[in-house]
């Protein structure tokens, strides 16, 4: 039986898709949790038009995740961190702590798994930081960590 998946659904497709299943699974687990419904004409020209959006969707994502890191890109952040004699601090510096301060200072809202970090920054000085939107979409920041008293 051909359906067209509603909702996304793992090992089988997206929302949108229209895929070939068993007729039981279609009847007693897709169509029940409404995931799924038969696929039809009318539903094949809704396919198409929920494709058509989803690409539309991904290429105004991909239009403003370039803006945003042509915004950032070549930005200091100064850090405030504690600090002890040798220059090592007492905690670290994380990606969350770079995103708050990307967004409190410069208004880019940016998620914290977008920030490539190998390992939390552990030592005073100048740090280089890639933010990676997308493949098309990269920014290098450098992130000043400075002693607390």
């Amino acid at each position: 039986m051909e359906v067209l998946l509603l909702k996304d659904v793992p090992k089988l497709g997206q929302a949108g898709d229209s895929v070939r299943v068993a007729d039981g699974y279609a009847r007693n687990f897709l169509f029940p949790r409404q995931l799924a419904m038969p696929l039809s004409e009318g539903a094949r020209r809704h396919v198409q038009a929920l494709r058509e959006a989803r690409q539309q969707r991904a290429e105004q994502h991909n239009q403003e995740s370039v803006a945003l890191a042509l915004r950032i890109n070549g930005l200091t952040l100064t850090v405030q961190a504690r600090a002890g004699e040798h220059g090592k601090l007492y905690g670290s510096v994380t990606a969350a702590d770079i995103a708050e301060q990307l967004a409190r200072l410069h208004g880019a809202e940016v998620d914290r798994r977008k920030i490539m970090l190998g390992e939390p920054i552990r030592d005073i000085g100048q740090h280089q930081v890639e933010v990676r939107f997308s493949p098309q979409a990269v920014a290098h920041i450098a992130v000043v960590v400075e002693g607390a008293e």
